[in-house]
C-alpha cells in the first residue's frame, strides 16, 4: 500500500512539474497530453486516482482562462494565400436585409464601395491585428494592380484563419461580382507597416 501512494505521490509531482515548466512555454499541448496520459494509466488500474486527474484538469482550466491568445504577428514578409470577397450573400453570408450588413468588424462600411476606394482585408486577428496596415506584393503578375498598396484589416471572418487574407473588391449589388470570380486564389508577400 505504502509504495503504491509512494509511485502515486512521484508521479503527481512529476505532472504537477511538467505544467509548471513547460505549461506556461509550450501552451496546453503538454498540458493535454500529460493529462491523457494520467487518464490512460488510471484506466489501466495503475498509480493515479481519478481525483487527481480532476485536479490538473482543474489547474488547467485556471491556465487557459489567465492565458491571452499570443498574437502571431509576422516579423518579416511572409507569403500569404489571398482569397477575395464582395457583399453578395455567397461572399459575407448576410443577406442586404441583415442589421450588420456591409459593415466590417471595426465598423466600416463596405455598401457601395470598391477595393480603389477603400483598401480593405479581412484576416485573422491573431496574425494580423485589426487596424494594422499592411502591404501586399502579389507573386503572380497577373494580380499586378493590386500589387504594393497598403490596405488595412478591418474585418475578420470563420474561414480566415492563420496565413490567409480575404481581399474585398466590391459591394456586387447583391450578386456574385465576377471581378471576385476572376480573382480567384493566389499567393502574395505580406508586409506589416504597423
Amino acid at each position: 500500500m505504502r509504495r503504491n501512494s509512494l509511485k502515486h505521490n512521484i508521479l503527481f509531482v512529476s505532472v504537477i512539474s511538467v505544467f509548471i515548466l513547460y505549461g506556461s512555454t509550450n501552451g496546453n499541448h503538454v498540458v493535454n497530453k500529460d493529462i491523457n496520459n494520467i487518464n490512460h494509466i488510471n484506466n489501466t488500474n495503475s498509480y493515479v486516482r481519478s481525483d487527481v486527474c480532476e485536479i490538473l484538469k482543474q489547474m488547467r482550466k485556471q491556465y487557459i482562462v489567465k492565458q491571452k491568445p499570443k498574437t502571431e504577428i509576422p516579423k518579416e514578409k511572409q507569403i500569404f494565400t489571398i482569397t477575395s470577397y464582395d457583399l453578395s450573400p455567397q461572399s459575407c453570408t448576410k443577406s442586404r436585409s441583415d442589421a450588420g450588413f456591409g459593415i466590417t468588424k471595426d465598423g466600416t462600411k463596405l455598401k457601395n464601395k470598391s477595393w480603389k476606394s477603400i483598401k480593405i482585408i479581412s484576416a485573422d486577428p491573431l496574425v494580423i491585428p485589426l487596424n494594422s496596415k499592411v502591404r501586399l506584393a502579389f507573386i503572380d503578375p497577373k494580380y499586378k494592380k493590386y500589387s504594393n498598396i497598403i490596405y488595412r484589416c478591418a474585418d475578420t471572418g470563420s474561414a480566415i484563419i492563420g496565413n490567409r487574407i480575404d481581399l474585398f473588391i466590391e459591394d456586387g449589388n447583391g450578386k456574385v461580382s465576377q471581378e471576385v470570380i476572376d480573382f480567384g486564389i493566389t499567393k502574395a508577400y505580406v508586409e506589416i507597416i504597423n
